[in-house]
């Protein structure tokens, strides 16, 4: 499945997309003004006519960091987070961006063992920082990966 560039009028489907799989969504408006931002790319798999995963980053001094990414909840597993992450990684390369950071769940265990197939590497943690949709709260694990460029 071939990745696309998200623009801002995708906003609605991001937003979809992400309630879908978030306990604390965020609204359009937030992934419009961030997909309007220079300093952002997003990347979107279509399926079928529909978008069935993203990931969000912002760049910043020749590093990304992720803000999100998501996959419809009923094709989780079957490659598309690789995909858009492989693709992602590509792409970031090709713009000289030199490292990539993100934060995930400790409790995310198929997250992190993505990243953990990326090559990305904890950096530290950030104790109870996820508290929504949780009764006890999980630290967030920092990671990161340098990019050859």
């Amino acid at each position: 499945m071939p990745l696309v560039v998200l623009r801002p009028d995708d906003a609605g489907r991001v937003a979809m997309l992400h309630a879908a799989g978030f306990p604390d969504p965020w609204r359009p408006s937030a992934f419009r003004d961030i997909l309007t931002e220079s300093t952002s790319l997003g990347l979107g798999i279509e399926q079928h006519g529909g978008l069935v995963g993203f990931v969000l980053v912002q760049i910043a001094a020749g590093e990304a960091d992720i803000l999100t990414i998501a996959t419809a909840p009923e094709l989780k597993r079957t490659g598309i987070a690789t995909q858009l992450m492989q693709g992602l990684v590509s792409r970031l390369g090709e713009r000289g961006i030199a490292r990539i950071t993100l934060d995930v769940a400790e409790d995310n265990a198929p997250a992190r063992a993505l990243y953990d197939r990326l090559g990305f590497a904890e950096d530290g943690r950030r104790p109870n920082y996820y508290t929504t949709g949780r009764d006890i709260p999980a630290a967030a694990i920092l990671m990161s990966r340098n990019l050859s460029v």
